[in-house]
C-alpha cells in the first residue's frame, strides 16, 4: 500500500533536488580549510602570547632591577651633595676671607667669560 505523499514531504523533496551537491560538497571543503587556517592562526597567536608574556616577565624584572638602581643613585647622590653642603658651610665658617675672594674671582672669570 502506497502512502500518499504529503504536502511537506513534497515541498522538502522539491528542495533537495534544487540544491546541487557538487556545490555543497564545495562549500564544506571551503568550510574545512577556514577551520584549519583559523585553527593554525589560533596556535600561532598562542605561541605569540606565550612568548610575549615571558618576554614581559624578563622585562618587568629588569626595569625594576634598573628603578632600584636610579634610586639607590639618587638617594647616594643626594648624600654626596649634603656632604659638600656641610663642608662648604664648614669652611665658609672657618676660612670667610677665602670665600669672598673665591666668590669675587668667579665673578671676575664669569665677567670675563672664562
Amino acid at each position: 500500500m502506497d502512502l500518499p505523499e504529503s504536502a511537506s514531504r513534497v515541498f522538502c523533496g522539491r528542495i533537495l533536488s534544487m540544491v546541487n551537491t557538487d556545490d555543497v560538497n564545495a562549500i564544506i571543503l571551503a568550510q574545512k580549510n577556514m577551520l584549519d587556517r583559523f585553527e593554525k592562526t589560533n596556535e600561532m597567536l598562542l605561541n605569540f602570547n606565550n612568548l610575549s608574556s615571558a618576554r614581559l616577565q624578563q622585562m618587568s624584572e629588569r626595569f625594576l632591577h634598573h628603578t632600584r638602581t636610579l634610586v639607590e643613585m639618587k638617594r647616594d647622590l643626594d648624600s654626596i651633595f649634603r656632604r659638600i653642603r656641610t663642608l662648604k658651610g664648614k669652611l665658609a665658617r672657618q676660612h670667610p676671607e677665602h670665600i669672598a675672594l673665591s666668590a669675587e674671582g668667579e665673578l671676575l672669570e664669569g665677567h670675563l667669560g672664562g
